[in-house]
């Protein structure tokens, strides 16, 4: 499993598409696909992140490379918005480290983001 900054219009229809977010992408062997798990920061104490907190949706870990605490989202993307699985090397994608996460950190990442984020659903929603 990598960090990696993946552009928007990539995964998602956003307002903003040329803009970016960090993933924590890993390959499922399973599937045979990756699979981009999204994270936030948590700068401060935002009321909108703590919610999801509380909820379950996001679990607060320290990540190696981050200053700050990040929260790690309980859905993954295994597919791109074209319906397309994702490719490693588009040009939309640009990984921030050349070291893999550690074992523990990585299956604790895969353990907690079990959800199918299904973009090419008429609803958009997560499943």
């Amino acid at each position: 499993m990598r960090i990696a900054k993946i552009k928007n219009k990539y995964l998602f229809k956003s307002n903003e598409p040329e803009g970016v977010h960090s993933y924590a992408v890993y390959y499922d062997r399973a599937t045979k696909s990756y699979r981009a798990v999204a994270l936030t920061h948590v700068y401060l104490k935002d009321v909108k992140r703590f919610k999801q907190v509380e909820k379950g949706n996001i679990k607060i870990m320290r990540l190696p490379g981050f200053e700050l605490p990040s929260g790690v989202q309980n859905y993954y993307y295994d597919k791109t918005i074209a319906g397309e699985k994702i490719d490693l090397k588009s040009k939309n994608i640009r990984k921030i480290s050349k070291h893999h996460l550690k074992k523990e950190i990585a299956d604790e990442i895969k353990g907690f983001s079990v959800k199918r984020y299904r973009n090419n659903d008429k609803k958009n929603s997560r499943s």
